[in-house]
């Protein structure tokens, strides 16, 4: 073999590139490649999955404190964490809420918490209609940066070859999320916020980790007073949501595969579709495909026992700020929770009422 050794230069390049792809699992270069807090979010939940599941003994056997698991995308996600402590001192609430979620998301989340013998006594469950878009973002959200192997291979079925393909070469390697683009690596490291950036990671994780998953708002407590900025926000984020939208076998698979596992349990569940701004909502409603998703929708939760808690017709809130058009401002957070608790009493105790 001395004379062709050639023949090991494949081998030789195959550990060049794993090497490589090695860098691309360092905080640091993931930073330059990526500046943006998706990963970070998701990175925080499933920490904090696993923190819910290390500390199951000491959760569930607090005294006269009931457990709450809150499952949603970014409408759900900005709870001040002390004021629930301060309002509803006996609950423990955890939000695994992340930006742009699905089903699939929660199921994910659902499976490892029931499996670990942790049982809510209450779960928040959010849907919408995008969360049952075929072509949303799931692939490069949830599919990126959360799952696991085992998971998605017991799911095969319901994931599908072409997803599992993407998850599996996502998962083995790096630069498949975070793309090795020199020149845009090279503008991050030059750039005189970075540093700024990098303390904003550090912020985020450690805030999500110390406050229950209850997220870290960019924005804080700002609220849009431009009436002309909510309907323009409005309209981009309808086009953003359901430019291309085609319902999700997926997507409704897992939603039933949920449903049959509370139901099988016994788990106290509220399914809460939140409300937008006064302008999104009247978007939404002039739209064929919300009504289509809602007649499915309810019908396929009647089926497991489940009403929709939709929001919009709970006489119990109220909000008048905005964020922009497709969010609600942190202020409205509090009249949220307490609607989903007074929907809490009315099914589950009303005689608490």
């Amino acid at each position: 073999m001395s004379g062709k050794k050639f023949l090991y230069y494949p081998v030789f390049l195959f550990f060049v590139l794993i090497g490589i792809d090695s860098l691309f699992r360092l905080p640091y270069v993931q930073l330059l490649a990526k500046l943006d807090l998706t990963a970070i979010n998701y990175k925080a939940k499933k920490d904090l999955l696993q923190t819910i599941i290390d500390k199951k003994d000491e959760i569930q056997n607090q005294p006269n404190k009931k457990l709450m698991i809150v499952l949603g995308s970014s409408r759900l996600l900005y709870f001040d964490h002390k004021e629930l402590q301060s309002f509803y001192p006996d609950w423990e609430i955890y939000n695994l809420s992340s930006a742009v979620t699905t089903p699939a998301y929660y199921d994910y989340q659902l499976t490892k918490l029931l499996d670990a013998g942790i049982r809510p006594d209450l779960i928040v469950m959010e849907t919408d209609p995008n969360q049952f878009n075929q072509n949303s973002v799931f692939k490069s959200s949830n599919l990126t940066y959360s799952f696991d192997f085992l998971y998605v291979l017991e799911n095969l079925d319901l994931f599908g070859k072409d997803h599992f393909s993407f998850f599996l070469g996502r998962t083995l390697f790096a630069v498949g999320t975070f793309k090795p683009y020199l020149d845009q690596m090279w503008r991050n490291f030059r750039n005189p916020n970075l540093e700024n950036f990098r303390g904003m990671y550090d912020s985020t994780y450690n805030h999500i980790l110390t406050n229950n998953g209850h997220g870290l708002s960019p924005i804080d407590d700002y609220v849009e007073k431009d009436a002309n900025s909510l309907q323009l926000t409005s309209h981009r984020t309808l086009d953003w949501l359901f430019a291309s939208y085609v319902p999700s076998k997926m997507q409704y698979g897992f939603y039933e595969k949920i449903l049959s596992r509370i139901q099988k349990e016994k788990i106290k569940t509220i399914v809460i579709w939140p409300t937008s701004s006064p302008n999104f909502e009247a978007l939404m409603e002039k739209e064929p495909l919300v009504s289509e998703w809602e007649r499915s929708i309810d019908s396929l939760s009647a089926k497991y026992e489940q009403t929709i808690f939709k929001l919009k017709k709970d006489p119990s809130y109220s909000c008048n700020a905005f964020a922009d058009g497709g969010h609600v401002a942190k202020e409205c957070y509090r009249t949220l929770m307490r609607s989903i608790l007074l929907e809490y009493f009315r099914r589950f105790d009303p005689a608490c009422l």
